[in-house]
């Protein structure tokens, strides 16, 4: 049977198909002027996804709030304590989660809209989910070479900024941005505290963002040493495929 991975990220909903990274119906959206509709989505993916033979194999959460707490201090009945150390005012429509990183023996914990979790233990039960970001970090850290990279993965209104040395994890850090430029000088006032011949910049976002930050690190002669590698929105979510 073929199979398809279900995105959220907060604004929109959409399912795509993990061989040919298509995506099986127009993402329906989600904001104030479109409430979400349990009849609408279930028949969307009834529509598009079940009656034609494609089996959902796993649901992402893009979250714009993420903290990692490595596993030798964590405890459990602990982990709203940890968030809201950093995320002091959380929504009343988020709960609180951790997802174990074995590669780094370390939990992740993010937050999880109540009416779309409560919409996929209803109609998918047996289907996984996770963090698009621990996601990522999984898949990073999962290669073998070793790597001094520094990858930027640009969400709505934060992006992760995930250093490596040695391709192991050197640091993770969720931030708030308003634009590119925001997110290129805050790179440049860290610059000495990246990994350790770290030559290489992975950077993920739309079309309009790669654009403003390949021509950004054109202009900036600090800049000119590291390499920068732009993807689009759509290759992360092959990635993540």
């Amino acid at each position: 049977m073929a199979s398809a991975i279900l995105f959220f990220n907060d604004k929109e909903i959409f399912v795509q198909d993990k061989s040919s990274g298509l995506d099986l119906f127009k993402p329906y959206k989600i904001d104030v002027y479109s409430k979400f509709t349990e009849d609408r989505i279930k028949h969307l993916i009834q529509e598009h996804v079940i009656q034609k033979g494609i089996d959902i194999e796993e649901i992402l959460f893009n979250a714009n709030e993420g903290i990692l707490i490595p596993h030798e201090i964590y405890n459990p009945e602990k982990k709203e304590a940890y968030f809201t150390l950093n995320y002091p005012e959380i929504s009343e429509d988020k709960s609180i989660y951790d997802e174990k990183i074995d590669a780094i023996n370390a939990h992740f914990i993010s937050t999880r809209f109540n009416w779309f979790v409560n919409f996929c233990s209803k109609n998918m039960p047996e289907t996984p989910m996770m963090n698009s970001s621990k996601k990522y970090m999984d898949k990073i850290l999962s290669n073998q070479k070793e790597k001094n990279d520094v990858h930027i993965v640009l969400k709505d209104n934060t992006f992760d900024l995930i250093k490596l040395q040695n391709q192991k994890l050197f640091s993770f850090n969720c931030i708030e941005y308003t634009t590119v430029t925001d997110i290129i000088y805050f790179l440049i006032a860290h610059l000495e505290k990246l990994p350790k011949k770290a030559t290489n910049i992975i950077f993920y976002g739309s079309e309009t963002q790669t654009k403003e930050a390949k021509i950004l690190f054109k202009k900036i002669k600090i800049l000119n040493e590291i390499q920068l590698s732009t993807h689009s929105d759509k290759e992360l979510i092959q990635f993540l495929s």
